[in-house]
């Protein structure tokens, strides 16, 4: 699963979209990794919809490409790196 994970979450007022963000962040970001480390999170939004990924760094960045590709008004509101 840590390889390529992604997930696509509805909200229900667009004005948590910036708490919504940092609650992903935080709970990927603090996780302890035990084996299939992943090398990055994104964070995407799209409309009313959020869209987390994480897992290999080619596989994400693929995946946020071909996203934005898709959806002219996908904004990236979080691309880094998973540090230990």
């Amino acid at each position: 699963l840590n390889t390529f994970t992604c997930g696509a979450y509805r909200l229900k007022d667009a004005a948590d979209v910036d708490s919504a963000a940092a609650a992903i962040k935080e709970y990927v970001m603090g996780k302890q990794w035990m084996c299939g480390f992943p090398d990055k999170l994104i964070v995407v939004s799209v409309d009313n919809y959020l869209i987390s990924c994480f897992g290999a760094e080619d596989l994400v960045n693929t995946f946020r490409d071909k996203l934005q590709a898709a959806y002219s008004g996908a904004v990236v509101i979080t691309d880094e790196p998973i540090v230990a």
